[in-house]
């Protein structure tokens, strides 16, 4: 269902008088509308920071969205964005049809660090890159394309206040989608995650306004309460969805994770080491030293809280805390001794691998590695026996034992018919007659 014009012109004076006194309160009439054509409103959470939005373009969009195949195509996107993967067709099928969307210029900002707003943007068309606001420094922290998602901890109620800046590089098409509307489509069967997602903020919401928890954290004992706390107040909330890749063996990476929330598993060679809980930090190689390269990966295995820390905002904390800078890079060099030996337990398995092992092999591994070149027993079993085996060596015949006297003479016989050639002839002759 779509809302009709008249409505349209009611949400666009609605949104303009929020955005101009930035209300905590009030009524938003983004709502269902029945079949009947009725429009009802309902009070649930106020809305902040919404932005403007333009009649002509939400015209425009609820006439592409009556044809079936665009309706199609914006269902796929919505199950390929890891917010609504495992989120049930009414679920998406009523976020389709209740979004609004919002068209931005290049360079226009779409929401600044610390403004209020409680609705998330779904990248259609273009791309926005995010900015980190940090004291006198302002950090490129990636961007986000067609499928993307940026403002989910607002949705969530999570923290009132955003944590990035975003801008667009190109002209972009963002499907708003308000506290709302995702209320209501988890109450019409969200789906176990969905449902999952929504009870969850509650906790989570307290989890990041807990800072004594926080100091409490396993990763920071020992370390000075003020550091800590500085490392939180620089530190970027974000949400970690099931089956996201938060790092990628060998890519390069400049962030390190603090898991407030959930549980990651970490991989390397695409095979599952260990998963970790809440309370862990990790990344931390590639901001504490010059390889950014990363040396395992690490995916959400449920729903995750982080608190993400950039390296160049890292390195300028540890500058100013001289005793903390000492525990890392304590911390950094027995993690590279412990990398280094696991590399080279891996490499002496790929050279085994490959050359074979030093070690004696069972008759088994023998006949895997050669037994297509020599022959090998199949009645032994188990590993080559020390003792003394009977073995036919590539050695000349022996001589059959004789009387002292044949073989002297066997030898005088031979010295007998040798042709005289130098001055003993006459002594070799005597010596053939004796």
């Amino acid at each position: 269902m779509f809302i009709n014009d008249d409505e349209i012109a009611v949400h666009h004076a609605e949104a303009k008088r929020l955005n101009t006194h930035r209300a905590l309160s009030g009524h938003h009439l983004n709502r269902l509308v029945s079949s009947s054509g009725s429009r009802e409103v309902v009070n649930l959470m106020p809305m902040t920071g919404m932005p403007t939005f333009d009649p002509t373009t939400v015209a425009r969009w609820r006439e592409s969205m009556a044809q079936e195949k665009m309706h199609s195509h914006l269902m796929r996107l919505l199950k390929r964005t890891l917010i609504f993967a495992e989120t049930t067709d009414d679920f998406r099928a009523f976020i389709v049809d209740h979004a609004m969307p919002m068209e931005y210029g290049p360079g226009q900002v779409v929401f600044r660090h610390g403004q209020e707003g409680n609705w998330m943007g779904i990248v259609i068309q273009g791309r926005v890159k995010k900015h980190l606001q940090r004291e006198d420094m302002e950090i490129y922290i990636g961007d986000v394309g067609p499928g993307g998602i940026i403002g989910d901890l607002g949705l969530f109620g999570i923290t009132p206040e955003r944590s990035f800046t975003v801008h667009c590089d190109e002209k972009t098409v963002i499907l708003v989608i308000n506290c709302r509307v995702f209320e209501e489509a988890v109450g019409r069967g969200g789906g176990e995650f969905s449902l999952g997602t929504y009870t969850d903020r509650s906790s989570m919401r307290d989890l990041m306004q807990d800072t004594e928890s926080f100091l409490k954290l396993r990763c920071f004992e020992g370390l000075d309460q003020d550091f800590v706390m500085t490392l939180r107040k620089n530190s970027e909330p974000r949400m970690g969805y099931p089956g996201e890749t938060l790092m990628k063996e060998y890519h390069f990476g400049n962030e390190m994770f603090i898991l407030r929330a959930g549980t990651v598993k970490i991989l390397k060679n695409e095979k599952f080491v260990v998963e970790l809980p809440a309370g862990v930090v990790f990344g931390e190689l590639a901001v504490l030293g010059s390889d950014k390269r990363r040396t395992a990966t690490v995916k959400c295995s449920a729903l995750c809280l982080l608190r993400v820390l950039h390296a160049d905002v890292f390195r300028s904390i540890l500058a100013k805390f001289p005793a903390a800078r000492r525990v890392f890079d304590h911390a950094y060099i027995a993690r590279m001794v412990t990398v280094a030996v696991l590399n080279a337990k891996d490499e002496l398995h790929q050279y085994d691998h490959f050359f074979g092992a030093a070690g004696p092999k069972t008759t088994q591994e023998m006949h895997d590695l050669v037994g297509s070149i020599v022959k090998v027993d199949e009645g032994s079993k188990g590993r080559a026996s020390n003792a003394p085996s009977k073995v036919s060596l590539a050695l000349p015949p022996l001589t059959p034992r004789g009387s002292p006297k044949k073989r002297g003479s066997s030898m005088l016989r031979s010295l007998g018919t040798m042709t005289p050639t130098g001055a003993g002839d006459n002594k070799l002759k005597m010596l053939g007659e004796r």
